[in-house]
């Protein structure tokens, strides 16, 4: 049996049955020598194998844990082991590690949570390696209470972490270095340029809500929607209903849209934020309603990513774009349970912008081969119905011209070019044109009525904005 024992933070911190265990233990090993932990084994004359050689040798951590591991399983067959590292002995990664292959008993100490929250008292709290904040995994703390990040045992590592911080966080926020039981006020800002780190160096970062935060994330945004709704909430937004702000979340999609073809990135950001509160509006109004809410439109939406990309998290493999569309638009079938073409035509949104709409019926219309075998057919094709509405009795003149927008979108599919986007530029290019056209006539005092006038302008406009 492996028994592990949590030292706690400081040197006093051991509790009378860790010290008990490691009293009647065969062998003891300790993780690291070089905290004031260790102040316990050489002030009592107490025998503990370090594994800091180890560490020093390791070339990752997954080979310092594996390498502990060996030598501690080896250990326990010979008789009672203990080991013991720093904290309350449940979080320490090799712990984990060990864990998942033998039995083990943990006498807990006094952890990292405690010894935050006695410089920072809360309700709750959370605590993270930093490493594992700074190793690539996702980092959505939740900022409304004490947050604590243990082992910042290098320069290195507090500037990586620093980085992170600031983006979560902003610079000026003020956070609560531990050092060896000595705790320093400082900014984030200041993380990386202190004199000491070693594996007992944690930041404390105080609990904030969103009226004082610098920087906000999703749990500030439901809590400002939760705040807005709630009976004292503002009695604008109390009264909206899904019908009611409906036509909101196209108005700023195509806002989002128009600042992404103008390359603007900071009305990007904004207007990606509008279009992202349109979407949380109408899950907080599912809420008040009792019909959905956020977390079951964010597991609904998690759900369909981890099952359409089947090349990334099941069997399928995929080497580019279109083979991954492929494997997307399969598993999509198989979600949404379509049987023919006619069905999957009947679920494109009707009121999608009209070209847009025409592109995707051609779109489910080719795959079972229904189109012209090369791209002179669609030019074709958009003669013959140019030559029906030209024609077409009063009565005939909408469908006919309906006929001919449909037949114009053909062409572009063939040539890979976006209906929407195409007509956009076209009215852009116009605009410049036109306002050319008509400022310069102004300008020069001439009468824009006169089309001999507008001819040579226009002319002229054609050639600056081709």
């Amino acid at each position: 049996m492996i028994t592990v024992v949590g030292l706690g933070l400081r040197k006093n911190d051991l509790t009378l049955s860790a010290a008990e265990a490691i009293e009647n233990a065969d062998k003891v090993f300790i993780k690291t020598a070089k905290t004031t932990t260790y102040d316990f084994f050489t002030s009592r004359g107490i025998a503990a194998e370090s594994f800091d050689e180890v560490y020093d040798n390791a070339e990752s951590f997954d080979a310092l844990d594996g390498k502990i591991i060996e030598i501690l399983t080896a250990a326990s067959k010979k008789g009672n082991v203990v080991f013991c590292v720093n904290g309350n002995g449940a979080d320490d990664s090799t712990v984990c590690a060990l864990a998942k292959k033998t039995d083990i008993e943990i006498i807990s100490g006094v952890g990292h949570i405690d010894g935050g929250l006695a410089v920072s008292p809360d309700t709750s709290a959370s605590s993270y390696s930093a490493y594992d904040v700074v190793g690539g995994k996702v980092f959505i703390p939740d900022k409304r209470h004490t947050v604590i990040i243990k082992e910042i045992d290098n320069r290195f590592l507090a500037s990586d972490l620093k980085l992170i911080l600031q983006n979560v966080y902003g610079d000026d926020k003020n956070v609560k270095l531990i050092n060896d039981a000595k705790m320093t006020e400082m900014t984030v800002s200041d993380l990386d340029k202190q004199k000491k780190y070693d594996y007992s160096t944690t930041c404390v970062l105080p609990a904030e809500g969103f009226l004082t935060a610098k920087r906000h994330d999703f749990y500030d945004l439901i809590e400002i929607m939760e705040a807005l709704l709630s009976d004292d909430g503002c009695p604008w937004d109390r009264a909206q209903t899904h019908e009611s702000i409906r036509i909101n979340l196209i108005e700023e999609a195509y806002e989002l849209v128009d600042a992404i073809d103008k390359g603007d990135l900071d009305n990007m950001i904004e207007e990606s934020g509008d279009v992202l509160l349109q979407a949380v509006f109408h899950c907080m109004i599912g809420k008040c309603d009792g019909e959905y809410d956020y977390n079951d439109a964010l597991s609904m939406l998690c759900n369909k990513l981890i099952f359409r990309h089947t090349h990334i998290f099941g069997e399928n493999k995929a080497a580019n774009a279109e083979e991954a569309l492929k494997c997307w638009n399969a598993a999509k079938n198989v979600e949404k349970d379509y049987h023919t073409l006619s069905e999957k035509m009947a679920k494109v949104p009707k009121n999608l912008p009209a070209l847009l709409y025409a592109e995707k019926i051609q779109k489910i219309a080719v795959k079972c081969g229904f189109d012209w075998p090369d791209i002179a057919g669609t030019y074709d094709k958009l003669d013959e119905e140019i030559a029906e509405l030209k024609s077409a009795t009063p009565e005939e003149a909408v469908c006919e011209a309906g006929d001919v927008l449909f037949s114009a979108v053909n062409p572009m599919r063939w040539m890979k070019i976006e209906p929407e986007l195409a007509l956009k530029t076209s009215c852009d290019k116009f605009i410049k044109r036109f306002t050319y056209m008509e400022n310069t006539i102004i300008e020069k005092g001439l009468d824009i009525a006169d089309s001999t006038t507008r001819e040579k302008y226009w002319a002229e406009a054609k050639k600056l904005y081709k």
